[in-house]
Parts: structure tokens; C-alpha cells; sequence
């Protein structure tokens, strides 16, 4: 539950989301469609929230934004002026308030509101909230309110000629690139490169009428400033707007509900504040590492005679967040990987205890807002990042503030936000009135978000500093100018807020950060860290191995969306189903080397690219993004407490697209999810090298690590094999593993394991720990003895209440092998994916869907797809 106000007697509050609201062409572009132009300066029905595009698209007006081709049909929308419009009746009662007000959670972006005809105020930022003053202009009867939205991207080029430009990227392949740093607006909007131009105007969160005497409660700022086993201590604020007088009283209750202070308070200049102390606390912790208790904290705002005003309800979490960046005292800091040097610790500890952060990189997950902050959408994709063992989300700064309903269960299931401020890939103006809406922001967010237990820290930009060290002369001309560009706000304006308003929230400058401007930004020895010469690079994903990072918080790969999910958007013509089509092309912005040319350029680091057969490209597209995925992210849990977390890019997506997701934009699981599940378990056994091999050093030497992310230790018997390409065993050795509890142990692979490695692969194994894999070879220089489905696997099917049960026996090594079932169904599921299997090993995959499937449909490609059959080509080979 986020922070809510009652309505008790002395308050009203009226949504005005059914208030019969119209949209009307305020102003057109040269583009705008003679067609439309009548019938949208006429009006039409809208739906608050919301947005122009969702509105036109309901009105059947335009075609499905995320159709191939339609996009760039739309651009005049973002050029346009437009008016929304709503009438709604007051009786006598409202008039009688002492304070009237319209509460604007969310205008995007730039507009003037007008009450019965006169001017009411103006907004300029999508990332604040907005009270306007209604008194003496609202009447008895009805009231016309008119909210007039400037053209954005008109603005925003506006905005550059009075400011003056500064270098802006992350557009990718889109051919438009608007200065998205130029306005208070989610930076998406504008394009990027894994998101269409798309630029929305619109009220897109709540927007209501609220009436109350005397005083009101505005944020209530809870702080946990220690917690332990034996107490806990709170510091809450509350900012009280009106008259002063009178009291704040706070309430806290425990999880079961019982009752566990009260303390009263006279109001004093606005702001009250007081300490609680809270004996044997249950502590909150991230899931994996202990329970998610929240306790209630109930803040009552009452008059000088003790009558109830207003009240506001939070639930709380008792923990403590801090980053720890001590300098190490040896080198490696204690990690089992050589050749570690020395530099500074980046440990978010969590109640002390330093935590590995597992997670990805959060962006909107619709290009409208309204469709994005469903709740069940959010409900959903959280749900999906626990279900993969992650604990962490970073919410990216070229999107938008998270919601209270997204932070509320983040706070349920022990999710840590790292929540960047909305700024990315860009120098910023620090001239006003910019920087005072900056300012007025932050305030908001910081103060809108702070009882949330899942908020660990605040991070100042997405790669704005990183840009003025590394990226071209436009940026870094800014680094040795004289010219404000935006370090006013990272290192001094937005840590003063945060210091002032949660100083129990740890902020980091920039992301990446190596802790101060006479360092690199993105070293390894210091602070966190963005990997992005892997994709971009020119070599294959082993080059992951060459990195040691502090912590991890951007690095990712590349691949399509499922089958489904691009069949709804693409046509269904021959020319337009290639790896290579126009089609395809589109719905890629990842630009560079030139949208699906860099997959399949990657692709061949392992195979032979099947240019001829489609579906075989897609499921290699997604094998080889999970296949470096895994080695990232197990390669950086190696190398703990060196490297303190890996959180990739990217959870989820805004449309269909190809990119670097692990949930496409239909909701459907890539490989890359179910590999996340797997090199993100709790205990992780992983085969890696000895010490970090620069890209293009031959590996010498091999370790298995095992990495025990729990409180209890974990032994027992480790088994260490070299199988050749059918998985029968070539040579083996056993092991006792003996790992503490939130700790790495290392065992060397015996040297002699090394031989003979273009036939065989190394397999290490203990527990039901997911099996460790190392390859010496890609695909297409192995010669898999045994490539034809039928000769890999035993399938049987059985029939279930949800769906079906397909039970998978190897019969040989089957590597990667995956099941599609959205190519029969797009609502069906599978429970597993991208497996490898040893002879004898059994998958059971739970297929949940409503559609009668049968055995040869889903052990048939392209609905059931291995790698076995993509090695050296060779006469007896054939393909599956």
C-alpha cells in the first residue's frame, strides 16, 4: 500500500478522470492529415489518464503505433498543439472551503491550464506533481477546465534555441533526434535505441479536485536511521500546509497490526518531526536474504481542539541502506580470482550486511505511460524479476519516476530499487528556469518516494559524465569548458536534497561513477561500472572475462522477441520474413554496425548464420543472448567480494522490438529469462578462468567457482567431468566443496582436463545446483554426433488442468534446447528453456495454455529447437 490520505469531514477530494473529457487539434502540423484535421478539430472522446496517441488510437484514427511502418506515419503528433477539455458540476458545499485546489499528478508535459476561461497556471515538466490555487474561480453548477498542451518536440527545439544546445545520444538507428535533454520529460519519447519516436502529450496520472480547512498534510517522510537485531530507530517528518497550529500525531503498528507507539506533536513553521523507537524489530530484508515485514505507519494531522483533519497511511520497512566504498586493504579484496589489483569497495550493504546485487535495468514498459503503470502489468513484471532469482531493479534515468504502486511491491517481495533521477546520455542547461524545475523535482520524488523499504539508493544520471570522458568532441569539449552542463546538479544540487529531506538514502553521482572527476568514470578498481565493448566491441561475449568490475549496473546482448510477439507487427509476406527484412530492420534501433547486421555479426562468433531459414536465426538470435548473459553474470559472481552485483541491460521492453530484454513487450519470457533463472540461483556453479583474460589472450587455466548466496554453508560431494559430444564421460574427478555462507570457493580444473578441446566440454556438478558448462569451441567447429531431435531426446505429453506436461529424457547431449510454445499459441507458456542435458538427465516443462497441442507439434521445429543441430557442417550432419 503507498502513502494514501483519508477523506475525512474536514477534506474532499473529487477525480476528475469520468469528467466526459475530449480531445480537440489545437494547432496542426504541415503533416498533420487533411483527413484527420476536421474531424480532430471538432473532438473527440479521451480517456484521462492518458495520452494524445492512446486517444487517437481509441478513436480509430491512427493504425497501432507498433505496426511495421506505422510510426514514422505519426511524427506530426508530437508537432501538434493540443486541448484537452472536461465539464464537471459542483454544489454550494465546495464553495464554502477555505483551500480549493486542482492536484495535477502528472501533465505531460509542456501546457496552460484555464478554469471557466481564466488562466490557473502553467506546467513544464512530466516529472512533478502540480497544485493550482481554484479559489474564487471555481463557481456552483458547471466548470469547464482546459488543459492546452504545447507541440513537445515543437518545444524542445524551442527550448535549445533559448538555452543553447548541448550534445545529446542514445537515439540509436531512429531517424529523428530530438533534443530529448532539453525539456522535463521522459528522454524515451524522443527515441532511443531500442524505442520508436513516439512523443506524447497528455495528463497521465491522476488529476482531481481537493477542498480542506485550516490545514492539510502534505509528504510524510519516514527515515530508518539505524536497525538491528535488539532496536530499531525511525525519524519521520511531516509537512503540514496551512495553519500551524494544532497537532501531528504517529502511529505505528507492527505486521500482525498490533499497536506499537504513539506520539504526539505540536505543529511547528510546517514541518513536524519526531523519532520512534522500535524494541526487537523485524527486520526487512531483499528477498533471498530474509523476510519482507512492513510495519504501518499512520500520521493524524488534528486542530487545536483535537479534531481530525487529515490522515495518511505508509507501510514501512525497518532497514538501513549504505554504500560502502572503503578502500581495499588487499588486493582482489578477498576474491578468489588472480590478478585482482587494489582500489575501492562499492557494497550496498543492506542492516550491515553487505549484499550481490542480481538484477537488470528497468525502462517504461509501454511507450505511453498510462499503459505502462497498469498495475497488473507492474504486478507482473516484478513478480517475473523474483520468479528469475533477481534482488535488484535499476529504474533508468531516461524514463520516468517510479510509481507508489511499482515501489509498493518492490517493498512486498524485497526488491531493491536503484532509482536513477531523470536525466540520461546528455549535458543538461543550468540555466532557469530549468534549474529551478530540476530542483523542485527532486524534491517532489525524493519526498514522494522515501518511506518505500525497497529505495536503496538515488543515482544523480544515466552516463552523462561517462559521455564528457569517452564519447565525441561535443562532449568532451564540455568536460574542460567553462559552460554549465550539468554537474551542478549531480555533485551539489540533488545530494543536498537528498541529504536534507532522506538522509538515510545513499546517493551516487552517475551511473557509471568511479566516486571523483579525476578518475575514469568506468574504471574496474572504483565504483560502478557500464560495459558496453562487448556488444559494441568487435569480439565475441567470452570478452567478458577480461572485465572485473566493482559493480556492474549496465552491460548487456542483444536478441530478438519471441516468434509471437513480432508475427503480431510484422506482415506475413516472404521478402518481409527474412533475418534481414525491412520489417525486421524496423522493429531494431539498436543502430551501430546497422540494427540486425550486429546480431548476425555476433551470431557467427558462434555459428554459421542460416540467412535462408528464419526461424533458425531467431532461435540462435536468442541462444547467443542468453549464452553471454550467463557468461557476464556468472563470470562477475566469480569474482565476489571483488564485485559486489550484475545488474544487466535490460529487464523488459516498451514495444516489439528486438533488444537487449529478457521479457519482450507482449510479457513473453526470451532464453535469456529462464539463463537468468538459472546463473542467478541462489548457489551457482560456474566455470571460469583463474584470473581475467583480456580479449585475445588464450585461457591458460580454468577454476570451477562456487558462489553460496545464502545464510547457511554449503558442502558436498563436486564432481568435475570432461564428456565428449554425446556427454559420456572422458575424464572425471571428485571433489569435497566446502563454500561459508555468502561466500566464493575456487577449485582448480586438473590440467589434463584441457586436452583435447574441440571434442569435448568440461561439466561440473554438486547438489541441485544448475550444472556448470564450459565450452573450448564455438558451434560451428564441434561436430555434434547426434543432431536430429528425434535422436536426442525421448518426449512423452500428458494432458493437465492448465495445459499439458511434456517430459524431455536425453539420449544424447542436447544442448540449448528450447520449446516455443507461442508458435502454436501466442498466450502459451513453457515453465523451462534453453536447456542443456547430460544422457539420462529429465526436463519436465509445464506448457500452460488453453489450445490443444499435440507431441509432434511440440518436439517438431521451429517449436522445439537445439544448437546440436547448427555445429560443423558436414555431409552426415544434417540440420534439425
Amino acid at each position: 500500500m503507498p502513502q494514501s490520505h483519508t477523506t475525512p469531514a474536514r477534506g474532499t477530494r473529487r477525480s476528475l478522470s469520468d469528467a466526459g473529457w475530449t480531445l480537440r487539434l489545437a494547432k496542426p502540423h504541415d503533416d498533420t492529415p487533411a483527413a484527420l484535421n476536421d474531424r480532430l478539430r471538432e473532438g473527440i472522446p479521451a480517456t484521462v489518464p492518458g495520452c494524445v496517441h492512446t486517444d487517437l488510437l481509441a478513436a480509430g484514427l491512427i493504425d497501432d503505433p507498433y505496426r511495421y511502418g506505422v510510426e514514422p506515419t505519426l511524427q506530426w503528433i508530437g508537432r501538434c498543439d493540443w486541448r484537452y477539455r472536461c465539464r464537471f458540476t459542483l454544489d454550494a458545499a465546495w464553495l464554502d472551503r477555505e483551500h480549493l485546489e486542482l492536484c495535477c499528478d502528472g501533465l505531460d508535459t509542456v501546457a496552460s491550464l484555464t478554469l471557466n476561461g481564466e488562466a490557473i497556471g502553467e506546467s513544464a515538466n512530466m516529472h512533478r506533481r502540480y497544485r493550482f490555487d481554484l479559489i474564487q474561480r471555481l463557481r456552483e453548477g458547471e466548470n469547464e477546465l482546459v488543459i492546452a498542451f504545447a507541440a513537445p518536440v515543437t518545444a524542445a527545439e524551442q527550448a535549445e534555441a533559448r538555452y543553447g544546445a548541448l550534445p545529446h545520444e542514445g537515439h540509436g538507428s531512429n531517424a529523428a533526434k530530438p533534443p530529448h535533454n532539453m525539456l522535463r520529460k521522459m528522454a524515451c519519447n524522443f527515441g532511443w535505441d531500442w524505442g520508436p519516436v513516439l512523443t506524447t502529450a497528455g495528463v497521465w496520472r491522476d488529476i482531481r479536485l481537493e477542498a480542506w480547512d485550516d490545514a492539510r498534510l502534505g509528504d510524510v517522510v519516514p527515515q530508518v536511521t539505524s536497525a538491528g537485531p535488539d532496536r530499531a530507530a525511525i525519524n519521520v517528518s511531516a509537512e503540514v500546509v496551512g495553519d500551524a497550529s494544532g497537532t501531528v500525531t504517529y502511529r505505528l503498528a507492527d505486521p500482525d497490526g498490533r499497536a506499537l507507539a504513539t506520539v504526539d506533536r505540536d505543529n511547528g513553521e510546517g514541518v513536524t518531526t519526531d523519532h520512534l523507537v522500535v524494541e526487537r524489530p523485524a527486520l526487512w530484508w531483499p528477498v533471498g536474504y530474509g523476510d519482507q515485514p512492513l510495519y504501518t505507519l499512520e500520521t493524524l494531522l488534528c486542530d487545536a481542539e483535537g479534531e481530525l483533519i487529515d490522515r495518511v497511511v505508509q507501510r514501512i520497512g525497518l532497514r538501513t541502506f549504505e554504500l560502502d566504498t572503503t578502500p581495499d586493504a588487499t588486493a582482489g579484496d578477498g576474491a578468489r580470482v588472480d590478478g585482482l589489483p587494489t582500489g575501492e569497495r562499492m557494497h550496498l550493504r543492506v542492516n550491515g550486511k553487505p549484499v550481490f546485487l542480481k538484477g537488470a535495468n528497468w525502462i517504461p514498459d509501454d511507450c505511453f505511460p498510462v499503459r505502462a503503470h497498469e498495475p497488473a502489468r507492474l504486478d507482473q513484471r516484478i513478480e517475473q524479476a523474483v520468479a528469475a532469482n533477481m534482488n535488484c531493479l535499476r529504474i533508468w534515468g531516461g524514463g520516468v519516476y517510479a510509481d507508489e504502486h511499482f515501489m509498493a511491491r518492490c517493498d512486498e517481495l524485497g526488491v531493491i530499487v536503484w532509482h536513477d533521477f531523470m536525466f540520461a546520455c546528455a549535458g543538461y542547461p543550468e540555466a532557469e528556469p530549468y534549474f529551478s524545475e530540476v530542483v523542485v523535482e527532486a524534491r517532489d520524488n525524493v519526498s514522494r518516494l522515501a518511506s518505500h523499504a525497497s529505495l536503496a539508493t538515488w543515482n544523480g544520471a544515466n552516463e552523462s559524465i561517462q559521455g564528457v570522458f569517452a564519447w565525441g568532441d561535443a562532449f568532451r569539449a564540455l568536460r574542460h569548458g567553462d559552460r554549465p552542463w550539468g554537474l551542478g546538479y549531480w555533485l551539489d544540487a540533488l545530494p543536498k536534497i537528498v541529504a536534507e529531506l532522506a538522509p538515510a538514502t545513499p546517493y551516487w553521482a552517475n551511473s557509471p561513477y568511479s566516486g571523483s572527476m579525476d578518475r575514469d568514470p568506468n574504471a574496474n578498481e572504483y565504483g560502478n561500472r557500464h560495459i558496453w565493448d562487448v556488444w559494441h566491441g568487435d569480439g565475441q561475449y567470452r570478452n567478458y572475462l577480461g572485465h572485473y568490475p566493482r559493480l556492474s549496473t549496465e552491460f548487456g546482448y542483444h536478441g530478438p522477441p519471441a516468434f509471437a510477439t513480432l508475427d503480431a507487427v510484422i506482415p506475413d509476406t516472404p521478402e518481409q520474413r527474412r533475418w534481414d527484412s525491412p520489417a525486421l530492420n524496423f522493429h531494431n534501433r539498436n543502430g551501430g554496425r546497422g540494427n540486425q547486421q550486429h546480431t548476425d555479426l555476433r551470431m557467427a562468433d558462434d555459428f554459421d548464420p542460416p540467412h535462408n531459414d528464419l526461424d533458425a536465426w531467431l532461435y540462435l538470435a536468442q541462444v547467443m543472448q542468453a549464452r553471454a548473459l550467463d557468461m557476464g553474470c556468472s563470470w562477475f559472481r566469480a569474482q565476489w567480494p571483488w564485485c559486489s552485483g550484475a545488474t544487466y541491460w535490460q529487464f523488459n521492453d516498451c514495444w516489439p522490438v528486438s533488444s537487449w530484454s529478457a521479457i519482450d513487450s507482449g510479457g513473453r519470457l526470451k532464453p535469456l529469462w529462464y539463463a537468468t533463472r538459472r546463473f542467478f540461483a541462489p548457489r551457482l556453479v560456474t566455470i571460469k578462468p583463474t584470473r581475467p583474460i583480456p580479449a585475445g589472450e588464450p585461457i591458460d587455466k580454468l577454476a570451477v567457482y562456487l558462489h553460496n548466496d545464502t545464510d547457511t554453508p554449503w558442502t558436498g560431494p563436486l564432481a568435475v567431468r570432461r564428456v565428449d559430444l554425446t556427454g559420456a564421460t572422458v575424464d572425471e574427478s571428485a571433489f569435497t566443496a566446502e563454500v561459508a555462507p555468502r561466500a566464493v570457493e575456487r577449485i582448480d580444473v586438473p590440467a589434463d582436463f584441457l586436452n583435447r578441446p574441440t571434442d569435448t566440454a568440461l561439466v561440473a556438478s554438486i547438489d541441485d545446483a544448475p550444472t556448470g558448462w564450459w565450452w573450448f569451441a564455438p558451434d560451428k567447429r564441434l561436430a555434434y554426433p547426434v543432431t536430429k531431435l528425434a535422436d536426442l531426446i525421448d518426449a512423452s505429453l500428458d494432458k493437465t488442468d492448465a495445459g499439458y506436461t511434456l517430459s524431455l529424457t536425453a539420449k544424447s547431449l542436447v544442448r540449448d534446447l528450447c520449446v516455443f510454445p507461442d508458435r502454436l499459441d501466442p498466450d502459451a507458456t513453457a515453465s523451462d528453456n534453453c536447456l542443456t542435458l547430460l544422457p539420462g538427465e529429465t526436463a519436465t516443462l509445464e506448457i500452460t495454455t488453453a489450445a490443444e497441442m499435440t507431441l509432434e507439434h511440440l518436439a517438431t521445429a521451429p517449436v522445439m529447437q537445439a544448437a546440436n543441430g547448427y555445429g560443423e557442417s558436414t555431409s552426415s550432419h544434417a540440420r534439425l
